[in-house]
């Protein structure tokens, strides 16, 4: 069987001296998760620049007005977590619906260019809070987002969204793995890759356009190829979900599409052909508190790779266990907690740029 997430297996690997092993000769399957790569072509979205994090505090009436929506009658506020009608901000989240209702209107082209910035930083919010990095509150947005896309949006693209939008769903993956009541993350990203790569359910589509146009730089990425209308109807696992489960259980690797986006690679948009160095490189991937190393040594045959035995961890697995103490919120209720994760956090950083 098919070890789909075995990039993910953070405590496995070879030790010093060891030989490179081919997985076919000695029976068993190589890996395939979820990489930079992937995200790249199936989002468009780049796998180097900045770390993503930014302040969290607030207050955020003054970013609002400045970035969003600078009018007087912005509405009411409400500090607790509770939301009532007509709020705008509910703890430290803003309100979708107020979001949609009063900066999402496109204007027209010709409109100034103060109110064509503050609907693209409309849009980015709704794609940070609903595609991206979703989270389980559905009808909000982390307000602190607003802090990446406040200013020149022309340095919004230096930060390294890939990177980012990996790290959440491996920690989305982590959370689900041990059975987390509520687990949510970029799911869609998740259900995209494994129509790239399974033949599991997966839909009938129509042949992808705009691949490549008008230019590189403005062009649609693979993942487009999903999102349009899609058919079931013909597909053997429709409706069934002990017979795809039943399918993966017996799954061979001749059955798994290894070079899903080999063909249109050179009409891929430019951000995500970019990092193809970075996309074979450890480090940590990082969006906020989250912190999730990347070990694409573990999983090369994907990447058209011979695979070798994977070297040992780059980190000691007490370093293992302080990520998932951040991530899981073990450590929130110690007093020093912010300046243990500030000095560690560093460090990932570091490490990262």
């Amino acid at each position: 069987m098919v070890s789909f997430l075995g990039g993910l297996e953070a405590k496995r690997g070879g030790g010093e001296g060891e030989h490179p092993i081919d997985s076919h000769a000695v029976g068993s399957s190589p890996a395939n998760t979820i990489s930079w790569e992937d995200v790249a072509f199936l989002y468009g979205l780049r796998s180097t620049g900045i770390p993503v994090r930014s302040n969290t505090r607030g207050p955020w009436e003054e970013k609002i007005r400045a970035n969003l929506y600078p009018h007087e009658d912005l509405g009411e506020w409400h500090r607790e977590r509770r939301s009532r009608e007509g709020d705008v901000v509910v703890g430290n989240n803003i309100k979708l619906k107020w979001l949609r209702q009063n900066c999402g209107v496109a204007p027209q082209a010709d409109a100034p260019g103060e109110e064509l910035d503050r609907y693209t930083r409309a849009v980015a919010l709704e794609l940070f809070g609903t595609l991206i990095f979703p989270d389980i509150s559905q009808n909000s947005i982390p307000a602190y987002y607003l802090e990446l896309v406040s200013g020149n949006l022309n340095e919004v693209p230096d930060f390294n969204w890939g990177g980012a939008t990996l790290a959440c769903l491996y920690r989305a993956l982590d959370r689900a793995s041990m059975r987390f009541k509520v687990v949510t993350g970029p799911w869609m990203l998740l259900l995209f890759w494994a129509w790239s790569y399974l033949p599991v359910c997966r839909p009938e589509v129509a042949p992808i356009g705009g691949l490549g146009q008008p230019n590189l730089d403005s062009c649609v990425p693979f993942g487009r190829k999903w999102g349009e209308a899609r058919s079931f109807e013909r597909s053997q696992h429709r409706g069934a979900v002990e017979n795809a489960r039943d399918y993966l259980a017996v799954l061979n690797v001749e059955d798994i599409n290894w070079f899903s986006y080999v063909l249109d690679r050179a009409v891929m948009p430019r951000v995500a052909q970019e990092g193809s160095i970075a996309e074979h490189v450890r480090l940590p991937l990082i969006f906020y508190h989250i912190v999730a190393y990347y070990y694409p040594d573990r999983c090369r045959h994907q990447f058209g790779l011979y695979q070798i035995t994977p070297p040992p961890l780059p980190v000691s697995w007490d370093v293992t266990q302080n990520l998932l103490g951040f991530q899981h919120g073990t450590y929130r209720d110690r007093p020093d907690f912010a300046t243990i994760f500030a000095s560690a956090h560093a460090e990932w950083t570091d490490e990262a740029l």
